[in-house]
């Protein structure tokens, strides 16, 4: 598994596909800000449409563009035409996915879901406001256009399956979103910024490989091939966080995994992820969630 892998795991990200939007004429949707822990993404189809972000910012998309929200930053979907008051669309049942509509005709067509994601993840903290996957800059290789072609493909005929098949293709559109966008816009900044610097990422890769270990400044420093107090400020001021916090927190992602996921005594997964003792993990975990594991775990409805 590599660290990409390592993080997505961590973020525990499961995709579904929610709505279809055929839109015509002048039109504007509202989105409300999304809870914690739900990212929205829209995909278009077809035709081209603007999406209005807080702070007045505007994006243009257009057929082939993913668009994901990994805050869940409350947006406006508009027409390009003149400017309208946003209204509700009609919306008819019957398919696979609920669909809403403005007007009749060729015009927006959309496909509209949402990542949800554990809350505080790494990964999704390190990633800006909003993603845009712009199609037209998409190799004639890469995997996504074929994707959404099956994702539609699966809505629209609606056979036996197909909300597993469908919900089982989006979360593997995470993986490819996440990957075109370190193509198409490299991190300066962040955990996803360690992978890129050639030194800091074996000390990140080994950090991710084997949380449990009893990591010291200085065998990750010498892992990077530099001094301690070189390792320490580089590491800092390009993920913001100093290598035990990160390392406390990946150790925190993976125990939320299991207590949620699991029955896992917390002892066992107290040595899971590296303490000596369940008092200690308790302590951190509380500190980091504001919960004890057995709280957090009774949430998820897993008895401990």
């Amino acid at each position: 598994m590599n660290a990409i892998d390592t993080l997505i795991t961590l973020a525990d990200v499961r995709g579904s596909l929610d709505l279809r939007y055929q839109f015509q004429g002048d039109w504007a949707l509202d989105h409300a800000q999304a809870a914690r822990g739900r990212a929205p993404y829209h995909i278009v189809l077809a035709g081209t449409c603007r999406v209005e972000l807080p702070g007045g910012a505007s994006l243009e998309l257009a057929a082939g563009d993913i668009l994901v929200l990994p805050g869940g930053a409350r947006h406006v979907l508009a027409s390009n035409g003149r400017r309208v008051a946003a209204s509700s669309p009609r919306r008819i049942e019957g398919g696979l996915l609920p669909l809403q509509r403005f007007g009749d005709g060729d015009g927006l067509d959309l496909l509209c879901g949402q990542f949800v994601y554990q809350t505080d993840s790494m990964l999704f903290a390190t990633l800006p406001d909003h993603l845009l996957i712009s199609g037209s800059h998409l190799s004639g290789s890469d995997p996504l256009p074929s994707l959404v072609s099956l994702l539609r493909s699966e809505a629209d005929l609606n056979q036996a399956g197909a909300q597993f098949v469908v919900n089982a293709l989006t979360s593997a559109l995470f993986a490819w979103v996440i990957r075109a966008y370190l193509q198409q816009s490299p991190r300066t900044e962040g955990t996803l910024a360690l992978l890129a610097d050639k030194r800091l990422s074996r000390a990140w890769q080994a950090i991710l490989k084997e949380p449990a270990h009893d990591w010291t400044i200085e065998a990750l420093a010498s892992l990077a091939n530099m001094s301690r107090a070189a390792f320490l400020r580089s590491f800092s001021k390009l993920s913001g966080r100093s290598p035990g916090t990160l390392l406390t927190q990946v150790r925190m992602e993976i125990a939320c995994g299991l207590l949620s996921h699991s029955n896992d005594g917390l002892s066992d997964i107290a040595a899971h992820v590296g303490y000596q003792s369940q008092a200690a993990f308790t302590k951190v975990f509380k500190k980091t969630y504001g919960k004890a594991p057995g709280q957090f775990r009774r949430g998820q409805g897993i008895q401990a």
